[in-house]
This record gives structure tokens, sequence and C-alpha cells, in this order.
């Protein structure tokens, strides 16, 4: 307790309650807490249209957290596709820095399967990943790896059926050094293949979304989970388990071959009963 009271103030970090104004923009509520920034929902008063609104935490101003927060938003600045937030407003106020997001359609894939109970069959894997990839591939080819694919942060709008991608806090342009981390995780790897190994996790997330265990021993997902033998190559590849990809057209092209034979093997079933799908 004693060491709490004398905590430097300028470390104490308190999130900004509802109804609270900053600049233009009033907090509706808090959408979350990152490893150097708040997010919120907010309200401009000019219009009725909410938006995400970013800020750094205080104790990050000191830290590596302030060229993280302007290098998000020069990342921000460059693209430009309907399934990433776009960059509305930048500012200081009372001396933090902030910005302005376009607030993107529809429920993370964290809240369908934890909260909603949704379960993914592995066509539907595949599909939603396949899908994920055109927009991997529009940041990909500026040379942006994204390195923090994971399900907080990838959305889909049942109403749109759109899926979009947020949170940009992590990435960075091909090869950037990082000091405070030099050998970083397979998912923080400033290289594209990050991107595909975030991708094979988001997977089997869905993929175990209906899995239910046989027996109390553990056993690697290859072996629990009912997936195709073509299946299973494309997901260790990209978990980095057998040759890594190193591009996104050839994983594109692995998934179009699937998703194909997938289909082709469906028109069977409908005739004979019989499918792997």
């Amino acid at each position: 307790m004693q060491q709490w009271l004398h905590f430097p103030q300028f470390l104490i970090d308190r999130p900004l309650r509802s109804g609270n104004m900053v600049q233009d923009y009033r907090i509706v509520k808090m959408l979350g807490i990152g490893s150097y920034g708040y997010t919120y929902l907010v309200a401009a008063d000019h219009t009725s249209k909410m938006k995400v609104l970013k800020q750094l935490r205080k104790r990050k101003l000191r830290m590596n957290g302030h060229g993280l927060f302007q290098r998000e938003k020069k990342i921000l600045k460059r693209l430009h596709h309907s399934s990433i937030p776009r960059l509305y407003d930048e500012f200081e106020w009372q001396g933090r820095p902030f910005f302005v997001m376009e607030q993107m359609p529809g429920k993370t894939f964290e809240d369908l399967i934890f909260g909603y109970h949704q379960v993914f069959t592995e066509r539907e894997a595949f599909q939603i990943t396949r899908n994920i990839l055109d927009i991997v591939a529009y940041f990909q080819r500026k040379e942006i790896v994204h390195r923090d694919l994971r399900i907080p942060n990838i959305l889909y709008s049942e109403k749109e059926n759109k899926i979009s991608i947020i949170d940009f806090g992590l990435a960075c342009h091909v090869g950037d050094a990082d000091e405070a981390n030099p050998e970083p995780p397979p998912m923080r790897e400033p290289y594209f293949r990050s991107d595909f190994y975030a991708l094979g996790h988001f997977m089997l997330f869905l993929l175990y979304s209906g899995y239910r265990a046989a027996e109390k021993k553990e056993r690697p997902w290859y072996e629990e989970l009912p997936l195709s033998e073509e299946g299973c190559l494309i997901l260790k590849r990209m978990l980095q388990i057998e040759q890594a990809y190193e591009t996104v057209d050839e994983l594109i092209a692995d998934m179009e071959a699937w998703l194909q034979a997938a289909d082709a093997e469906e028109m069977v079933f409908k005739k004979t009963g019989n499918s792997r799908f």
C-alpha cells in the first residue's frame, strides 16, 4: 500500500469515462485496451455516425508506444480499402495524442465463437480465410505486415456479408527492425509469413469451434481434428510445421485449389451421400 502511494503520477493510467468530451468527440463506451492504447466508440457533435477513437496510454508516452502510435497512423494513411478502417482525424488533447478511425461493421470472430457459440465447418474455415487473404494481399502488396491477425481483430458483418481487419497497432513494413524484441516469435516477425502463421491459428479457432473431445488425453491438432489431408498440409505450412508459405499468392492458390476440390466433392456427395467436408 505504501509503495502505491509513492507510485509516480505520470505512470498512472486511467481510461476516459463514458460521456467525456475529447475535442469534438463524445465518449460512448470503451471498446478495448491494447498494449499501448485505449480505444473508444465515440460520437461527433456534428454527426450521428459512430467512430473509433484511439488514445495513447500515458505511461507509453515515455516508452516505445509513441513511436508505434505514430507508425500506426502512417500505415492507416496509406491504406484505402473498404475492409480496413479509414483514418479520419488526428490531434492532441490535454497533451495526449489521439486519432479517429472508421467504425467497421460486424462482430469479432472472438465474439462469434465464444459469445454466440457459432460453429464452423472445415470448408467454412477455409472459405473465410480465403476471403481474409484478399484483404491481406492488399496491404502486403504495399509491403505492410499486420502482425496481429487474431480472432479479436477480424470482424464479420452478416448484414453486409463483409469481413474487416482492424487494429494495425503492431503493423510494420517488411523487414522493420524491432529493437525491443530482436528475436520475435513467429506471429511478430516483420515478414509476410508471420501473417500466414497468425491466420493458421485463426483457422484453428474456427475448426475447434465444433470440436468435442472423445477422450481426455490431449493430442496435436492434426490428430484431433478430422481434417482432409490437403487441408491439413495447408495449415501445417501456414503454421510453419512444414515448409512455410512466403507469398500470399502461393497461399491463395492452394486455398483456391482446396475449395475447388471441396466443391467438386460436394457435388459427388449430393449424388452418393459421401463427403469428407
